[in-house]
């Protein structure tokens, strides 16, 4: 009886599973990319993982300060859409901006923000006393991907710099 008890015991121990839950690890460049300004995106270092902000055209613009917008599933006039994809190959740099999304990368994941808030502080680039572009720091409080059934929430997130010239 001592050995059965025993076996139960040891058997439940190895029974346990924890899921296989795969938490993204959201390691980017800083360098933002896009496709005009209303596309940004950046990339890990395989250009396997990407992380696409869609914005309008009020939410970058030449006002220096900081500005917040909401983040939800479908951009508006007052949010940003921020959509995470694992691809099944390195992606090129017009990916985003072809009119027909291409085939290939296949996504073989994709996590769409429920929530969040976009910060992006605008400043001035200025050489020779003319300001001759806008630099945009842009990151993310209270982000949270949800895909139906798995969530993945940062507090804080530092998106990246883009540097647009005039």
């Amino acid at each position: 009886m001592k050995k059965i008890l025993i076996f139960l015991f040891l058997f439940s121990l190895f029974s346990c599973s924890d899921g296989d839950f795969d938490v993204p690890s959201f390691e980017f460049s800083e360098t933002v990319s896009g496709c005009g300004e209303y596309v940004l995106y950046v990339t890990n270092s395989s250009k396997k993982e990407v992380l696409v902000l869609n914005l309008t055209k009020t939410q970058l613009g030449t006002s220096v300060g900081e500005k917040s917008f909401s983040i939800s599933k479908t951009a508006s006039a007052s949010s940003i859409k921020a959509t995470y994809r694992i691809l099944d190959a390195a992606i090129v740099s017009n990916y985003f901006c072809q009119t027909i999304p291409p085939l290939t990368p296949k996504v073989t994941k994709e996590l769409i923000a429920e929530s969040g808030t976009v910060i992006i502080k605008t400043t001035e680039v200025i050489s020779n006393n003319v300001v001759t572009g806008y630099k945009f720091e842009i990151s993310m409080t209270d982000l949270l991907f949800f895909d139906g059934t798995e969530r993945v929430y940062f507090e804080t997130f530092k998106f990246g710099i883009l540097t647009v010239n005039i």
